[in-house]
């Protein structure tokens, strides 16, 4: 029991460490600005959209009421 307790204590300590060191050097913020957010502007960019300055007025929704 007391070995079992020892080995939880140790991983709970370096599960701390770790994630002091991502809040610390701020890492999330890094993967997202530098990963994750080129990769999005990369998908969404060549994603089709219908052009809205070819839709006749007449079709056009009516946003007032």
């Amino acid at each position: 029991m007391k070995k079992i307790l020892l080995k939880l204590i140790r991983l709970a300590a370096l599960l701390y460490g770790l994630l002091f060191l991502v809040f610390y050097f701020d890492l999330d913020g890094k993967l997202l600005y530098y990963v994750w957010e080129p990769l999005m502007t990369r998908r969404y960019d060549k994603m089709k959209r219908k052009d809205n300055t070819t839709t006749p007025y007449e079709m056009k929704e009516n946003v007032a009421g």
